[in-house]
C-alpha cells in the first residue's frame, strides 16, 4: 500500500480485537490506565507576511518505539466487556464470537480513534469520534497557520478536542535554529523551538505547515533540506512522535511572484511527499490541491488577502481534508487488518 496514505497494519497475537459494546448503541468506550493495548504496525534572514491571525497556543501521546514499519496503537478497554476478534466477510468488518459464530456490535480504538462495527447495519466500519486523536494534536506553522485558532474558535471550544494551535508570523526554519526573538513559537508566554514545544505540551502528533517564507528567494531543494532537519530534530527531541506534512498552500497575484511562486512551491510539496514516503511516522497530507483553481493558483475563493493568506472557506477546507485524510487511514488499516485475520 503507499504508505502516504496507509500504515501497515499487523496485530499483536491473535490478531486485531474489537470490543462487545451494547447492542445497537455508539457509545465510545472509556479507557483507562488498565486497558488492554494491541500494537499495529502499521542562517536568520526574515521574510515577512502580511497578515496577522489572533493567536493562541490553548492547553495541551508519546507512543512508544516504532518498528522498520510505522507504529500506531489499538486498544480496548477490558472492563466495558468481552473482546472478540475481527473478521472480514462479504466486504464487510465484524465482530465475533468465536464459540457460536455470532456477529458483535462492538467498537475498536485505534490510535484514539474509535470506530463501530454493526452487524445490523452491513458490518460496516464507522469512526465514532475523532477527537481524541486531535486533542493531543499540535498544528504548527507561521502566519497562515495562526488563521487555524480563529477557525477552531468559530467551532466551538470542544471542536475536534482542542488542538493546539502554535503559530507565528513569519515564522521560519532560520528563526527556530536560531532562536531568533519574536520569530519563535510560543507556549504559555515562552518561546521555544518546536522541538522545544512539542516535548513541553506533550503532543502525540504534530501537523506542520511551513514553507512559504522559507521559500522566498531561495530554492525548494533547500527548503527541503531545512524542513528535513527541523522534523528530524522534532522527532530526535520527542522519541515515538508523529509528524504529519500539511503540504504547502499556493499563493495567488503579483506579489513576490518572483521570489515566491507556485512552481516552486509545488517542487517542495513533491520533495517533502518523498520524504514521508521514507521515513518512519512521518506523513503528507495533501491540502493545497482543493485549495487552487484551475490554474493551480490559491482560488479567489479561499483567500483573504489575494496572496498567501486564507479566509474562513479556506480553513474549512483544509480542516475538513486533514479529517478526511486520518479517517480515511485509519478505516483502511482496520479493514485491512481484518482481512488479514480472516485469511490468516
Amino acid at each position: 500500500m503507499n504508505k502516504k496514505l496507509t500504515i501497515l497494519v499487523t496485530a499483536i497475537a491473535a490478531g486485531a480485537v474489537c470490543l462487545s459494546a451494547c447492542k445497537g448503541k455508539t457509545k465510545e468506550p472509556a479507557v483507562s490506565e488498565a486497558s488492554s493495548v494491541i500494537t499495529t504496525v502499521s542562517e536568520t534572514t526574515q521574510s515577512s507576511e502580511t497578515e496577522t491571525a489572533p493567536q493562541t497556543v490553548p492547553d495541551g501521546e508519546s507512543s512508544g518505539p516504532s518498528d522498520a514499519a510505522n507504529t500506531v496503537t489499538a486498544e480496548y478497554n477490558a472492563e466495558v466487556g468481552k473482546s472478540y476478534p475481527m473478521r472480514y466477510e462479504n466486504d464487510a468488518v465484524y465482530c465475533y464470537d468465536p464459540s457460536t459464530g455470532e456477529k458483535k456490535t462492538g467498537n475498536i480504538r485505534i490510535n484514539g480513534i474509535v470506530y463501530f462495527f454493526d452487524p445490523a447495519a452491513g458490518g460496516q466500519l464507522t469512526d465514532i469520534n475523532v477527537n481524541d486523536f486531535f486533542s493531543k494534536a499540535v498544528f504548527i506553522g507561521n502566519s497562515t497557520s495562526e488563521g487555524l485558532t480563529t477557525y477552531f474558535n468559530s467551532k466551538g471550544k470542544d471542536y475536534l478536542g482542542g488542538p493546539l494551535v502554535a503559530a507565528k508570523v513569519s515564522y521560519t526554519f532560520n528563526s527556530d535554529k536560531s532562536k531568533l526573538d519574536g520569530y519563535m513559537l510560543k507556549y504559555k508566554d515562552e518561546q521555544l523551538q518546536a522541538k522545544e514545544l512539542v516535548k513541553k505540551t506533550g503532543s502525540k502528533r504534530a501537523l506542520i505547515m511551513m514553507g512559504t517564507n522559507d521559500l522566498m528567494g531561495a530554492q525548494a531543494s533547500a527548503v527541503a533540506e531545512k524542513y528535513n532537519k527541523y522534523i528530524e530534530g522534532i522527532q530526535q527531541e520527542n522519541p515515538g512522535v508523529v509528524i504529519y506534512i500539511q503540504s504547502t498552500t499556493p499563493r495567488r497575484g503579483t506579489k513576490n511572484a518572483d521570489s515566491l511562486s507556485n512552481d516552486k512551491i509545488n517542487e517542495l510539496n513533491r520533495l517533502m511527499m518523498e520524504y514521508a514516503n521514507s521515513h518512519n511516522d512521518v506523513f503528507y497530507i495533501d491540502i493545497s490541491t482543493p485549495l487552487m483553481d484551475n490554474e493551480g493558483n490559491l482560488n479567489q475563493s479561499y483567500s483573504s488577502d489575494g496572496y498567501v493568506h486564507l479566509n474562513i472557506q479556506g480553513y474549512s477546507i483544509w480542516v475538513n481534508r486533514v479529517v478526511d485524510y486520518v479517517r480515511a487511514v485509519y478505516l483502511e488499516k482496520a479493514v485491512d487488518d481484518a482481512k488479514a485475520s480472516s485469511q490468516a
